[in-house]
C-alpha cells in the first residue's frame, strides 16, 4: 500500500507539472507583444509597394467626390499619398512601424483568443501609458494571416471609430483589398465645401456642431506593385 500511495503521489506531481508547463507555454504563445510582432514580421517581407486607391465618403456636412489617389510605401516607415485636392486615407494595417509604436507606448491586454470567439482572431485591448491620451483601442488580429482585420478606437466625449479591412493575396503577401471606416462621433465637423480650383482642399463653412455625426469612408485598392523598387524622391515631394 505504501508503494501504491507513493506511486500515486508521483503521478499527481507529474500531472501537475505537465499542466503547469502547458499553461506557461499557452501564456507565452498568446502574449500581445508576440502577436503584434508576427503582424510586423509579415509586413516586413514587403520592401515597398504602390497602389491605386479609390476613396468615397458618406459623411454629413463633408462633400467630397469619389477620389482616385496613388499611395506609396517603402521600408521602414515611408508613406506618401499623391492626389489632387482633398482625400482621406487611413494608414491602419499598412505600416509595419505602427506595430512597434503600439507596443512601446501602450499597455496591452489579450481579451480573447481564436478558440474563444467567432472572428478567429486574437483580440487585444490597448491602453496608452500617456495619461493625457484618453483614446483606447481594440485590435482584431487574424490568427492565420497575421493581419489586422478590425480596429476599434474610442475616446471619452469624442466618440468611436471602427475600421474593417478585407485583404487580397498579392504575390504571397496579404495586402488590403477594401477598407471601411465607420465614424460614430459625438460632435459634427464643420461643413466642408467641395474642392475647387480656388479651394483645392475644400474649406470650412462654420464651427463644429453639437449634433452627433455618423458616416462612412470606403477605400478600394487596385493595381498593386509589390517589391519592384520605389525611389526616395517620391516621398520627398
Amino acid at each position: 500500500m505504501r508503494y501504491l500511495y507513493r506511486g500515486k503521489r508521483i503521478l499527481q506531481t507529474f500531472l501537475f507539472f505537465c499542466a503547469t508547463l502547458v499553461a506557461a507555454l499557452a501564456e507565452s504563445q498568446y502574449r500581445p507583444d508576440d502577436i503584434l510582432i508576427n503582424v510586423r514580421d509579415r509586413m516586413n517581407s514587403v520592401r515597398d509597394y504602390s497602389a491605386e486607391v479609390n476613396v468615397s465618403v458618406d459623411i454629413p456636412r463633408l462633400r467630397m467626390p469619389v477620389k482616385k489617389v496613388h499611395i506609396y510605401f517603402k521600408q521602414p516607415d515611408k508613406f506618401a499619398v499623391k492626389t489632387s485636392g482633398f482625400a482621406i486615407v487611413p494608414k491602419i494595417g499598412l505600416l509595419p512601424a505602427q506595430m512597434a509604436s503600439i507596443s512601446k507606448n501602450a499597455e496591452m491586454f489579450l481579451r480573447s483568443t481564436p478558440e474563444d470567439n467567432s472572428d478567429n482572431a486574437y483580440i487585444i485591448d490597448i491602453h496608452p501609458r500617456d495619461l493625457n491620451n484618453k483614446m483606447t483601442s481594440t485590435v482584431w488580429v487574424n490568427a492565420h494571416r497575421w493581419t489586422i482585420d478590425k480596429v476599434l478606437m474610442e475616446a471619452p466625449d469624442v466618440g468611436k471609430t471602427v475600421v474593417k479591412i478585407h485583404y487580397q493575396n498579392i504575390d504571397g503577401v496579404w495586402l488590403p483589398d477594401t477598407t471601411t471606416v465607420f465614424l460614430d462621433m459625438m460632435h459634427s465637423i464643420p461643413e466642408m465645401q467641395r474642392p475647387s480650383v480656388e479651394f483645392p482642399v475644400g474649406y470650412s463653412g462654420g464651427a463644429s456642431s453639437d449634433e452627433p455625426l455618423k458616416g462612412t469612408i470606403r477605400i478600394r485598392f487596385d493595381n498593386y506593385r509589390v517589391n519592384q523598387g520605389i525611389g526616395d524622391d517620391v516621398f520627398n515631394e
